[in-house]
């Protein structure tokens, strides 16, 4: 009747909710909300510089998901695959980790925020990402550019001989670049992980030298 309240949603909603898969759930639940509840405490020692710096924050945060998803047994394979523990996970962090309505539409889909955090913070290779809305842009791009595992390392290798540190500009143009090369939302994209790493490598200096031309002159 026009009010508000708090409905308890089991995912993934397409399976037979049965009592053991309920008790199941319910359990992890309980154990995320602990987790959880200590990564907002551990929030109010953070050192202010890293609260300000939204790269560095999120990747803090990133560290903290990592953490629960290798030390909780109940987290499924398939929870991560379809995403379902992302907004598991969420409904408990505090406010200032939290994107708010901006991000609710992309929550439990592969452009989850907190799917971006954890990446930032597991994938190999993203120490010279700066920027927050630079690592959006190669997120966004495709799943091949960051969660092969494999360019990003060589892309690090590349761009952090710079003298100078790359802005929220930079990455978008980089990751531009990038599908240049390997256009991961091609109807036919090219597949990562059957490149040979010679080719991979050439890539990677194609791209800095592409940036090189419009950046560095």
């Amino acid at each position: 009747m026009g009010g508000e309240f708090e409905a308890t949603i089991y995912l993934p909603e397409d399976v037979l909710l049965t009592r053991e898969r309920r008790e199941r759930a319910d359990e992890l639940d309980n154990i995320l909300k602990a987790k959880v509840g200590r990564i907002n405490k551990e929030y109010d020692t953070l050192d202010e510089q890293t609260k300000k710096s939204e790269i560095e924050k999120w990747r803090w945060l990133g560290g903290k998901l990592d953490n629960i998803l290798s030390s909780v047994a109940l987290i499924e394979q398939s929870d991560i695959d379809k995403y379902h523990i992302w907004p598991a996970i969420g409904q408990h962090l505090r406010k200032e980790l939290s994107r708010g309505l901006d991000d609710r539409k992309r929550s439990g889909t592969k452009k989850d925020h907190y799917r971006k955090c954890w990446a930032l913070y597991h994938i190999p290779g993203t120490n010279w990402i700066t920027s927050w809305v630079g690592w959006d842009a190669f997120t966004d791009r495709g799943e091949q550019l960051v969660y092969s595992e494999r360019l990003m390392p060589l892309l690090d290798a590349r761009f952090s001989s710079l003298k100078r540190e790359l802005g929220a500009d930079d990455f978008k143009e980089i990751a531009k670049l990038t599908v240049k090369y390997i256009p991961t939302q091609a109807k036919t994209p090219k597949d990562i992980d059957s490149m040979p790493e010679t080719r991979l490598v050439q890539i990677a200096e194609s791209i800095y030298q592409d940036y090189a031309k419009l950046k560095l002159k």
